[in-house]
C-alpha cells in the first residue's frame, strides 16, 4: 500500500534517464507553499534569480513572507575605505542602489500576502527618510510581524539632525483623523502595526513618546530594540496589559530615565543602567547591563535590587574595574539564589585584576556557569611578571562550567582560573578561547588577519603552558 502511495503522488524513485534523454524537471512539480519555503533558506537577491528558471518560477520569490535587504558585503567593503573622498563617493552611489533595490523589490511583491519579517540595514541618513517613510507604510499595511531598522549612523554619537526620524503622521499621533491626501496604504498601515511581535529601531531618532504608543497598542509586541537615538530621553514601560518580554536600550546618550513596573518582563539589556528604575517585575530573570563605577559589584546590586534574587543569569560589562579584593562586601550583598549563569564582559587593555568580581560569585550559591569575555586588541601590556591576587576561599557547590574567551595568559585570567579550581568542587568543564569574543563588523586586512592567527597560536601555546598542569584528571579541559 505504501509503495502504490508513493507511486501515486509522482515523486517516488525512478529509473535514471538514459543517455540524451532530457530530465524532469520533478522540483517544480511541488506545491507553492513548499517551494516559496524553499526559497525563504535563500538571501532576497539568490531568490529573486530563480525567475529565470521557467515560467512556473517567474512570480514565486514575489510571495515570500519574509523580506531581509541584506548588504553586508557592500557595508564591510564600505567601512573598510581610509580615503574620505573615496567612502562619500562610494556612500553616495550604494546609497542609491540600496533605495532603489529596496523600492523596486516593494513594488514588486504581492502586497495581499502579509510578511513576516522586513529588515532594512544600511547607512541612510534623513535625507531618504520619505522613500524609509514609504518603506515603513507598506510593512505596516501587510501586517508585518518583526520590523528591523539599522541606518548605521556615519558619525559617532548619530547627530540628531541628519538621522532618521520616526513621523507622527506614520500612525497619526497628533490627531484622531487621517490628514487629506494620504493614500489607502497608509489607512491600511494604521491598523496593521498592531501585529507587530518585534521592533528594532538602530541609528535612528525615535522618542519616548512613539515607543510607549507602540507598547500601549500592539497587543503581540514582545520584543524592543531601541539603539543610538538621540532623542530618546525618558522611556516608561509600565503596566500588565504590556506584552513586552525582551528590552533593549543601548547608546542613547541624551537618556535621563528608564522606568519599567508592573510588567511581565522577561529579559532586558542597557548601558543606561544608573538611568534604571525597576519596580515590581516578578518575571525578569535575565540581565545584561554595564557601568563605568569602579565600584560595579554594589552599583548593580543597587540598580537590581528589587530583582536580584529572582536572576537567573545576569550579564555584567564593566568599563573600568574594581582592582581591590573588596574583603567583607559579600557579606553586605543580597544572595543571588536563583542565578545560574553569570557573564562578566571585560577590557583586558591593562590586565587590571578581576578577583573584585568573586564577590558576586559568591553570593550566588546556586550559581552552574561562569563566562569571562575579555576584549582587547591584541598588544604589549600583558604583565606576566606580576604577584598573582587571591580571593578568600569559598566552595562553589554547583559551579560546572567556566569559559574564558579572548584568553591571552593574562595574570587577570591565572587569577580566576586559579580560584575555580581552587572552590569549584563539582567543575565538570574548563573551556579557553583566545578568539576575539567581540562581534567585529569591520573588515580586516590580510596583514591584521595574519597577524590574529599568530596571536591566537601563541595564546594556545601560553594556555597549555600555564593551565594543563593544573587541571586535575575529572575535569574536561579544552583549548579551542
Amino acid at each position: 500500500m505504501e509503495s502504490r502511495a508513493i507511486l501515486a503522488t509522482g515523486f517516488g524513485p525512478r529509473k535514471c534517464a538514459k543517455i540524451g534523454q532530457p530530465l524532469k524537471d520533478q522540483i517544480s512539480r511541488l506545491p507553492d507553499e513548499i517551494l516559496v519555503y524553499i526559497l525563504s533558506c535563500l538571501t532576497l537577491k539568490e531568490a529573486a534569480r530563480t525567475s529565470v528558471l521557467s515560467k512556473r518560477w517567474i512570480d514565486l520569490w514575489r510571495s515570500m513572507a519574509c523580506l531581509d535587504f541584506d548588504a553586508s558585503k557592500v557595508l564591510k567593503k564600505m567601512f573598510s575605505i581610509s580615503s574620505w573622498g573615496r567612502y562619500a563617493d562610494f556612500v553616495r552611489k550604494e546609497r542609491c542602489k540600496y533605495v532603489e533595490w529596496v523600492d523596486k523589490v516593494l513594488l514588486q511583491s504581492d502586497k495581499s500576502l502579509a510578511l513576516d519579517d522586513l529588515r532594512v540595514a544600511f547607512c541612510l541618513d534623513n535625507f531618504y527618510g520619505d522613500k524609509i517613510h514609504k518603506w515603513l507604510q507598506h510593512a505596516f499595511a501587510r501586517r508585518v510581524q518583526r520590523l528591523e531598522l539599522n541606518l548605521f549612523a556615519d558619525d559617532d554619537p548619530p547627530s540628531s539632525q541628519e538621522s532618521y526620524t520616526f513621523h507622527y503622521e506614520l500612525f497619526c499621533l497628533s490627531s484622531g483623523q487621517s490628514q487629506p491626501g494620504y493614500s489607502e496604504i497608509h489607512h491600511h498601515a494604521q491598523i496593521g502595526f498592531k501585529s507587530l511581535r518585534a521592533l528594532s529601531l538602530k541609528s535612528l531618532n525615535v522618542t519616548g513618546e512613539v515607543l510607549e504608543f507602540f507598547l500601549i497598542n500592539c497587543p503581540f509586541l514582545e520584543r524592543l530594540v531601541v539603539e543610538a537615538s538621540s532623542v530618546l530621553i525618558n522611556l516608561r514601560v509600565c503596566g500588565p496589559s504590556i506584552a513586552l518580554k525582551y528590552l533593549e536600550v543601548c547608546c542613547c546618550l541624551m537618556l535621563q530615565s528608564i522606568i519599567v513596573s508592573d510588567t511581565n518582563l522577561v529579559s532586558l539589556k542597557t548601558t543606561e543602567a544608573h538611568h534604571l528604575v525597576l519596580q515590581n517585575v516578578p518575571m525578569l530573570v535575565n540581565v545584561w547591563v554595564s557601568g563605568n563605577s569602579r565600584n560595579l559589584v554594589r552599583d548593580v546590586t543597587s540598580w537590581l535590587s528589587c530583582c536580584l534574587s529572582k536572576l537567573e543569569v545576569l550579564t555584567l560589562r564593566a568599563n573600568k574595574f574594581q582592582v581591590s579584593q573588596e574583603k567583607g562586601i559579600v557579606h553586605e550583598l543580597p544572595q543571588l539564589t536563583n542565578l545560574k549563569e553569570f557573564v562578566l564582559i571585560a577590557s583586558a587593555s591593562k590586565d587590571h585584576s578581576l578577583i573584585g568580581f568573586t564577590s558576586l560569585i559568591r553570593a550566588s550559591p546556586n550559581l552552574e556557569k561562569f563566562v569571562l569575555k575579555l576584549e582587547s586588541w591584541w598588544d604589549d601590556m600583558v604583565r606576566r611578571d606580576r604577584k598573582l591576587k587571591k580571593a578568600a576561599s569559598f566552595p562553589l557547590q554547583h559551579l560546572k562550567v567556566v569559559e574564558l574567551l579572548g584568553y591571552y595568559g593574562r595574570r587577570s585570567e591565572l587569577e580566576l582560573v586559579e580560584y575555580f579550581l581552587e572552590n569549584a568542587i563539582v567543575l565538570e568543564k574548563l573551556i579557553i578561547d583566545p578568539r576575539d569574543p567581540r562581534n567585529v563588523t569591520w573588515p580586516k586586512t590580510r596583514k591584521e588577519r595574519k597577524q590574529e592567527k599568530k596571536q591566537e597560536k601563541l595564546a594556545r601555546i601560553c594556555a597549555k603552558q600555564q593551565i594543563e598542569g593544573l587541571i586535575p584528571s575529572h575535569i574536561e579541559f579544552s583549548i579551542l
